[in-house]
């Protein structure tokens, strides 16, 4: 038997292929009418995990946004010489309930609820007298937005994704997609985010740890709008700010803990522009 078979991971969260020559053993429980051909999955080799999860996880990202449309009391000012909002930096911590189930051998899909609190700030310089020639009446000072806004904001947040996993002896590998809407407070549209990550590495059992370690990388394509009022001398202005993910892709590095068959602690970093932590309990039966 080879090193890499000696190490497998006995209490594996991810499915793999075992390179020992004999038939795994499939727990005799009531969940394990799923996956779908896991009995004959584990006839072939294939160790798998339990089917059903439910995790509880904490992710706090901060990262900068690009700035598309700016929208005035409903006129659409971005253009030169009038706004000028080169980027807002978000800032946001969510904790999130995830209800997953391993339908194939293969194939897990899983439904996200969450809440989320955020923090957006940016700079905002704003030149009214192009496009509210009536309200400039007023002295010519109350024209000239140059401001920093700091908006603070919640979301209720829910999702759907899927994951696509498998591996050989000690080595692992996984694509992820998921997609949520957040319903912010500040906001008169939803947040919507697309988030697609792979992950390759080490599956298996090393002196008294047991468990996962990867490196890989998560692209995020988010959509979101915020809203704000401005005083301008008795007035307030209505000001909608549409912002999306300036760099979509940053890397990662993680590991699981898997304490045995049923539960499991999870820890990632994330590195480039985005920056995220994130740590999650997980309990499978």
């Amino acid at each position: 038997m080879d090193k890499a078979t000696q190490r497998e991971n006995p209490v594996t969260s991810v499915p793999y292929e075992s390179g020992r020559k004999v038939p795994s053993v499939c727990e005799d429980r009531w969940s394990n009418f799923l996956p779908v051909w896991g009995k004959d999955a584990c006839a072939m080799g294939y160790v798998l995990p339990r089917p059903f999860g439910v995790s509880l996880g904490y992710m706090h990202q901060d990262q900068p946004f690009d700035v598309g449309d700016v929208i005035v009391n409903g006129v659409d000012v971005k253009t030169p010489g009038v706004a000028v909002v080169d980027e807002v930096q978000n800032e946001e911590t969510t904790i999130m309930l995830r209800f997953d189930v391993w339908v194939l051998p293969f194939w897990n899909v899983y439904g996200l609820l969450g809440q989320t609190d955020g923090e957006a700030i940016g700079p905002l310089q704003i030149d009214l007298n192009p496009v509210f020639p009536v309200l400039c009446g007023l002295p010519a000072n109350n024209c000239q937005i140059d401001t920093v806004f700091e908006i603070d904001y919640e979301a209720d947040v829910v999702g759907l994704g899927t994951t696509i996993a498998g591996g050989y002896k000690d080595f692992f590998g996984m694509i992820d997609i998921n997609y949520s809407e957040a319903d912010l407070d500040i906001s008169v549209t939803d947040a919507e985010a697309t988030v697609i990550s792979a992950r390759v590495g080490w599956n298996g059992q090393l002196g008294g740890f047991t468990g996962v370690l990867w490196i890989g990388a998560m692209y995020q394509d988010i959509e979101q709008v915020l809203e704000l009022e401005l005083p301008i001398g008795d007035e307030a202005l209505n000001v909608l700010i549409d912002q999306s993910t300036q760099e979509p892709l940053n890397y990662i590095v993680g590991g699981q803990w898997d304490i045995n068959r049923s539960f499991s602690v999870l820890a990632e970093l994330g590195f480039g522009e985005r920056k995220s932590e994130m740590l999650s309990l997980t309990y499978r039966f």
